[in-house]
């Protein structure tokens, strides 16, 4: 029996998002029975009880580990040692797998390795970054949105080490047991108050984890009110304590009965809730992610940074929307130039017409495209919402489909050619030359892009091939200036690709993975002889 760690310090629904990661490092393709343990902050090791194929939960105290650095950091480090030498009794790790690409947690990861092997986000002996392609990937499109063609659970379930073969199971595990007493107490008055003709409950998720993120309160009211017009569905309002005032927001806002939940629900009982409910309507939070996991279908709603690519329900079936504008989604950090227009550009009809068709047929219907090609569309048929389906593709990594006519707009033509090629490249081997292997099917990008591509990659082309020729002089000669001359043409190339829109996930993970190769000239070589390859190919490809 080996045992294997995973140390994941991430928030509440990325960790449930790691429940694929889980699955596969428990049922290795070996076929050799592993038992999991799960290092988690401490604020989020109740909700680790809802994953499954976990033999222990251990917390780290980080609060008293700092409080103790504060005062006597030799004291602060003793315990941190103790508390490794208590694991280790219970849990000796024979592999650490990392899932948090942060320097802490590869600190963490390096510490609770020990001897054993550290995978996933990991550390040298020298204190350098240590990635799998995958992981590098990861970390590096994490610097910008819009730019990750992959959602979150399939790249935890990469990172790990199975991005190949049959899928990691999502399913998260119900808590046993019934609602507490109390909250059964709530739901049976709030539908005794509400009346005989109830006919059972939607729930609404309304906060997010900033205030940008979160559709109206009038938005979910006006849904709610459609609901109970045409279903008599009655709307649980969900959120926490400080998510009150959302509830009261809603409340002004509606003509029909509704529950305010928010602040009166324990994580079990949330979760035994998804039990009880007949959808979810939610933002990008946590609770989507839970209730997707039990597999509650969600009709999720994605605003400003939340972008459904890459955090979107992983479960088939699901419905996703987010705001048809171009700035959406927008980057970390930046300030909103738009008066946060996003917030209320999906109206609450479209919306109501998503929920009562999946209600009256279990399917999410298809919205009438506009008969005009996009060129020829007035702003307000641009601009319309773009409505997601989720499914599994057959490489069974989480996929979308547009129901909304946006299936061959450019944004999801070029997430679809980077799925293609970035799984092979992310995917090869290391140590070895790249070879691709185009698709059978032509690219569909329209040729106007394919130019302005070609044109892109025809100069990072020339600049990888300067780049070789000048390695090859350095292998010969390894006079100063030639060094020199090699280092100023990678932070050229590194700059070119920064400025593609469209290879800027390419760029971010060259940048990522020439670095941890660039302390030996041969490793740095096949590293760029590699993306050469790549480059070649995609330029053969969209002169098609």
């Amino acid at each position: 029996m080996k045992n294997i760690l995973v140390i994941n310090l991430t928030r509440f629904g990325d960790q449930l998002q790691s429940q694929a990661a889980i699955n596969v490092l428990a049922e290795p393709d070996t076929g050799e029975q592993c038992r999991i343990g799960l290092v988690c902050l401490p604020n989020f090791a109740s909700s680790a009880n809802l994953l499954n194929n976990l033999h222990l939960v251990r917390p780290l105290p980080k609060d008293s580990f700092l409080s103790r650095l504060e005062k006597n950091w030799p004291e602060a480090a003793a315990a941190l040692w103790q508390w490794r030498e208590e694991l280790w009794r219970d849990f000796k790790p024979d592999m650490v797998c990392n899932l948090t690409p942060t320097v802490p947690g590869r600190l963490l990861g390096r510490f609770l390795a020990g001897e054993a092997p550290l995978t996933g986000f990991g550390l040298n002996e020298l204190g350098f970054g240590v990635n799998s392609s995958w992981a590098a990937f990861f970390q590096g499109s994490s610097r910008r949105r819009s730019v990750c063609p992959f959602n979150l659970a399939d790249l935890f379930r990469a990172v790990a080490g199975r991005s190949r073969g049959r899928t990691g199971d999502m399913r998260l595990r119900m808590p046993s047991g019934g609602l507490s007493a109390a909250l059964e107490v709530v739901l049976d008055e709030g539908a005794r108050r509400a009346g005989e003709e109830t006919r059972g409950f939607a729930a609404f998720q309304l906060g997010a984890s900033e205030e940008r993120r979160r559709w109206p309160a009038e938005y979910f009211a006006a849904l709610g009110d459609g609901l109970w017009r045409h279903k008599r569905l009655l709307p649980l309002l969900l959120g926490s304590a400080e998510e009150s005032r959302l509830a009261v927001d809603y409340a002004a806002a509606s003509k029909s009965p509704s529950l305010d939940l928010t602040g009166r629900t324990s994580l079990e009982d949330l979760a035994l809730l998804m039990g009880r409910v007949r959808l979810l309507v939610s933002n990008d939070t946590g609770t989507m992610h839970l209730a997707a996991g039990l597999g509650l279908p969600v009709l999720g709603i994605f605003l400003a940074t939340a972008q459904v690519w890459d955090t979107g329900p992983c479960l088939p079936g699901c419905c996703s929307l987010e705001p048809g504008l171009a700035c959406h989604p927008c980057s970390f950090g930046t300030e909103c130039r738009h008066s946060l227009r996003c917030r209320w550009a999906i109206p609450p009809a479209k919306a109501l017409e998503l929920c009562l068709g999946f209600l009256e047929t279990g399917r999410w219907p298809e919205t009438k495209q506009p008969e005009r090609g996009e060129e020829e569309q007035s702003d307000q048929e641009k601009e319309r919402p773009r409505v997601w389906l989720s499914f599994l593709d057959e490489f069974f990594f989480m996929n979308l489909r547009s129901l909304s006519g946006h299936e061959h707009a450019l944004r999801t033509l070029w997430f679809r050619e980077q799925r293609l090629f970035l799984r092979q490249f992310l995917d090869r081997d290391p140590q070895k030359p790249f070879v691709y292997a185009p698709p059978q099917e032509k690219s569909l990008l329209p040729p106007q892009e394919k130019a302005l591509l070609s044109a892109e990659i025809s100069d990072l082309l020339a600049q990888l091939g300067l780049l070789l020729e000048l390695g090859r002089m350095l292998r010969v000669n390894p006079l100063p200036r030639i060094r020199e001359s090699f280092i100023s043409a990678i932070r050229k190339l590194s700059t070119a690709f920064d400025r593609s829109p469209r290879l800027i996930s390419l760029g971010l993970l060259w940048q990522t993975e020439l670095q941890e190769q660039g302390d030996e000239l041969e490793k740095a070589m096949l590293c760029i002889e590699q993306y050469h390859s790549l480059i070649s190919s995609l330029l053969q490809r969209v002169s098609q």
